[in-house]
């Protein structure tokens, strides 16, 4: 199976060579479990033709996006759909994420040198990450299509499926 595993760490984490040696043990010794967990859950809806609530078909293909709940640790993915997310953003990603962190409501839009537009609304538990693909768009318009995107996905209850 395919994984991508995204981990958050917190911005005031000393990021050590202590901490990623005891990251990697950690690493190393539970991901391989766990792959397999979800490989067998995967699996049996992959052939039956059925979804996994993880992840979501984009709204637009120019949208990729990320819905996370922290209620419940769910999560809703386009980031994984071709063309892939390249590192940077990632890391940009886990930035504002580690300022929105302690808000209760959050609003960022950016306009990267690669001409992408990357967002980030919170809304109580829930965060929604949006790269908008689409070059030469103009702010305005970003801000309409994070609208309608947000209004969608935030409607909809997400939830866990993979059972441990």
């Amino acid at each position: 199976m395919d994984t991508t595993l995204c981990l958050m760490i917190d911005a005031t984490t000393s990021c050590t060579k202590t901490f990623y040696k005891t990251l990697h043990a950690f690493l190393s010794t539970n991901v391989p479990t766990l792959d397999n967990i979800v490989s067998k859950q995967v699996a049996p809806k992959a052939l039956s033709g059925s979804s996994s609530s993880h992840h979501a078909a984009p709204v637009n293909d120019n949208i990729r996006y990320l819905l996370y709940n922290y209620d419940n640790l769910a999560y809703v993915s386009t980031l994984h759909t071709p063309p892939l997310i390249s590192t940077v953003f990632m890391r940009t990603i886990s930035d504002i994420a580690a300022v929105i962190k302690d808000k209760r409501e959050a609003d960022i839009v950016i306009k990267t040198g690669s001409d992408i537009w990357m967002s980030a609304r919170k809304s109580k538990s829930r965060v929604l990450f949006s790269l908008i693909l689409q070059k030469n768009m103009h702010y305005i318009n970003v801000v309409e299509d994070v609208r309608r995107l947000s209004l969608n996905l935030f409607n909809k209850p997400i939830s866990v499926s993979i059972r441990l």
